[in-house]
């Protein structure tokens, strides 16, 4: 919370501040002097100026006051360091209220655009604040509740943000404001779990909030049943009549309809019957079955199926010959050459879901073509957003020498400088490396051990001395398989290291419970498929029993799931930016370049078993915190 009040010190310490603050930064040398809007921002700085001087020699609450109508000239300018300097300066408790719902407003608005939402939380929730509500003017109050929103749902106070949104939405008369809001409200719903949102509807007392609850909850359900999700949509709204979702859905339930009408009736599969995709083929085949079949058990309306084999035919013959009987929609192929044959074309006139991604990333790609498949590229990049959000701003990087851990490790590498933080070190590494004299080495151990080493030699008595690791570190991202994390996990351990927070991704966790073998990668959180954790998924439940290496082929089973799952949804995805697919492989987004980007959820080993942790809606992090 915000002190109320400043010492005698904390005073003389606040005139230091504006001592050294000077009277203004310098301004650019090139203004124009005859320039009217250089001449008005000239004398705006100066009047800044002349009241930061006054308050220097001002007493309270007139030396508060000077500082803050300083501030919010300095803001006009954008001059907003300077500007938050005197307004951290400021004891807001020596404001009157409406000066300090000014101050609340000012530095709360500067503290979300810098990315310091901490800061931003702690002026927000100020006790005084909430006694201020009824005396705002409606535009402060619909700033500082949308504010609150923003900052509530990066720092993953869910169901705060959901209620600030709510508020919001009655102050709102702006109809391009009501649907942004709506917009922003209807992101945080979707980032909750099915579980959470059906608890939320039940415990609310506010029935406009439990409204939206149910509403998301029905989008959640029913993915791969376009005509119930529907019939559910219809029914919510016949008893929901006057919610604000009433007349206006989200958008990715407004286009339902259109959806169900467009269902694809044929459509084609494109993978090798032989050679060395065969099995990965059959165990993506089976996941996709598996939903086909299911869909059909339970009513729902599933189009034609032709098969055709990649192994030895021309792609771009077998996509032609799939189009010329009757193919709406074309899936596969799985080979990455060729995804990039089809990537090179001008165009394909029938729309095809590849299940890999081609080796081109910029516009000249197919028109037509929609991009899907296991990318650890994603599961990196969610790595390092998680990381960022947990607080850690210096990574360490261990992977394997593989090409595909070294894109991981620059995958990781760009978000992670992207959002303001560094990689210390990164280093690969060879399965037949000694992982101790790996971690000993980048933690740099060895260098501690040869210090007290040298002290030895210097005083010629034994000193008493404890080596250490490196400081300058605090968090590792680790790409392993299952069997090299429980050599590294222990070493890191052993080399002083056993406290800093590990993160991985989905290749650390085979899938199959092993508290034995696992115990030593207790602490290490990964994101990973959600399938793994879904027993009672249907489609899991047929392969488990039925398909041959269920645990082996698992991820490339959910792949196939999600194919299926994928058909109807895509027009969805693509017209609705913000629209999203729950599925087996995680949840799913439509990328601008027509890539499927998947978002996964977290697990950590605890006790040797890997337990899913719970989600949070969060905004994604964009910059560095103070």
């Amino acid at each position: 919370m915000v002190k109320q009040g400043l010492s005698l010190g904390l005073i003389a310490t606040l005139l230091a501040l504006l001592a050294a603050c000077g009277t203004q930064p310098p301004h650019p040398d090139d203004a124009e002097p005859h320039d009217p809007e250089a001449a008005t921002a000239e004398a705006t700085r100066q009047e800044a100026n002349a009241l930061v001087e006054q308050a220097r020699a001002s007493q309270s609450p007139e030396r508060e006051q000077q500082l803050l109508r300083a501030a919010e000239l300095l803001a006009e300018l954008e001059d907003t360091s300077w500007a938050r300097n005197l307004l951290t300066s400021i004891d807001s408790g020596r404001l009157d209220n409406q000066r300090y719902v000014r101050h609340t407003l000012l530095l709360s608005r500067i503290a979300v655009a810098d990315g310091s939402y901490f800061l931003a939380q702690r002026i927000l929730t100020n006790p005084r604040l909430e006694q201020q509500w009824r005396a705002m003017n409606p535009d402060q109050e619909a700033e500082l509740r949308e504010l609150r929103a923003q900052t509530f749902a990066y720092l993953g106070d869910t169901g705060d943000s959901l209620e600030e949104r709510v508020r919001l939405g009655a102050l709102l008369t702006d109809p391009t404001r009501e649907a942004e809001n709506r917009e922003s409200l209807w992101r945080n719903l979707m980032a909750l779990s099915r579980q959470d949102l059906t608890s939320r509807a039940e415990s609310t007392e506010d029935a406009t909030l439990r409204g939206w609850y149910q509403l998301a909850a029905i989008a959640m359900q029913q993915q791969s049943n376009l005509e119930q999700q529907l019939a559910d949509v219809d029914a919510w709204q016949a008893e929901w009549r006057g919610h604000p979702a009433d007349q206006n859905l989200p958008d990715d339930l407004r286009l339902l309809r259109e959806l169900v009408a467009n269902q694809p009736r044929q459509i084609a599969l494109l993978l090798p019957q032989q050679g060395r995709l065969a099995q990965s083929a059959d165990a993506v085949r089976d996941g996709f079955f598996a939903a086909y079949y299911h869909a059909r058990e339970q009513g729902i309306r599933v189009p034609q199926v032709r098969q055709y084999d990649t192994s030895n035919g021309d792609v771009l013959e077998l996509y032609d010959q799939a189009v010329a009987e009757g193919a709406e929609l074309v899936i596969g192929p799985l080979d990455k050459d060729q995804v990039n044959e089809l990537a090179l074309m001008p165009g394909l006139p029938v729309p095809v879901l590849s299940l890999n991604y081609s080796d081109y990333t910029d516009d000249t790609t197919a028109t037509g073509l929609y991009q899907f498949g296991l990318a650890a590229e994603d599961e990196a990049r969610q790595a390092a957003r998680q990381g960022y959000l947990d607080g850690h701003r210096r990574a360490l990087v261990l992977t394997p020498n593989s090409s595909w851990a070294e894109r991981s490790a620059a995958a990781f590498a760009d978000t992670w400088h992207d959002l303001g933080g560094d990689v210390v070190h990164s280093s690969h590494y060879s399965s037949e490396v000694s992982y101790s004299g790996l971690v000993q080495r980048v933690l740099l151990t060895r260098e501690s051990e040869n210090r007290r080493q040298d002290l030895h030699r210097l005083f010629g008595t034994r000193v008493e001395f404890e080596p250490r690791r490196r400081q300058d570190v605090d968090m590792i991202f680790l790409i392993a398989s299952p069997a090299q994390a429980r050599q590294i996990k222990p070493a890191l351990a052993f080399h002083y290291a056993g406290n800093l927070p590990v993160y991985s991704t989905s290749h650390i966790y085979a899938g199959v419970a092993d508290a034995g073998s696992d115990r030593d990668l207790n602490g290490i959180r990964f994101n990973t498929l959600p399938w793994l954790f879904d027993d009672s998924n249907p489609e899991r439940q047929s392969l488990d029993e039925h398909a041959r290496g269920a645990s082996v082929y698992g991820r490339l089973h959910a792949l196939g799931v999600d194919a299926f799952r994928l058909l109807p949804r895509l027009p969805q995805l693509e017209q609705i930016p913000q629209s999203r697919l729950y599925g087996a492989t995680g949840t799913l987004r439509l990328l601008e370049d027509r890539r499927i980007e998947r978002e996964q959820i977290w697990a950590e080993f605890r006790s040797g078993l890997a337990r899913p942790l719970p989600t949070l809606a969060i905004e994604q992090p964009e910059a560095d915190e103070e």
